[in-house]
C-alpha cells in the first residue's frame, strides 16, 4: 500500500476513536466530563439564587410594613415579590433539572399568592 493511503486510514481510524470517547464520556446516564451538564455551583445558578433570595427579603420587609402601616400598597409589594420569588425558584429548577423539572408545584403557589392578594386592604392599626 502507499504511504499515503496508510496514513489516511490511521487519522481516520483515530478520528473515529475520539469520537467514540466522545460519546462515551457523554452518556446521559453517567457524569458528564467534558460537556458538563449545568450543577449548583454555576455562575447563572448562583445569580437566580441572589436575586430569589432578595426577592424574598424585599417580601419579608414589605409585609412587616404592611403590618406596622396597615397600607395596601405595602401589602401588594409584598404579594409580587413573593410571586417574583417563585418565578426565580422555578427558573432555578429549570436550569438544573431542564426538561424534567416538575413545576406545577410553583404554579399553585403563584396562583395561592395571586388570590392572596386580591385579600389586600387598608386598615388602621
Amino acid at each position: 500500500m502507499d504511504k499515503a493511503i496508510t496514513w489516511l486510514i490511521r487519522v481516520a481510524i483515530l478520528i473515529f476513536m475520539g469520537g467514540c470517547l466522545l460519546i462515551y464520556l457523554n452518556l446521559e446516564k453517567k457524569a458528564s466530563l467534558i460537556f458538563s451538564k449545568p450543577t449548583i455551583e454555576d455562575l447563572k445558578y448562583k445569580e437566580l439564587d441572589k436575586k430569589r433570595a432578595n426577592a424574598e427579603f424585599a417580601a419579608k420587609r414589605d409585609s412587616i410594613d404592611y403590618d406596622k402601616f396597615g397600607s395596601i400598597i405595602f401589602c401588594n409589594s409584598s404579594m409580587n415579590s413573593w410571586i417574583e420569588s417563585l418565578n426565580y425558584s422555578k427558573q432555578m429548577d429549570l436550569y438544573i433539572f431542564r426538561k424534567d423539572a416538575d413545576l406545577s408545584e410553583w404554579d399553585n403557589a403563584i396562583k395561592d399568592y395571586e388570590n392572596e392578594r386580591s385579600r389586600c386592604k387598608d386598615f388602621d392599626p
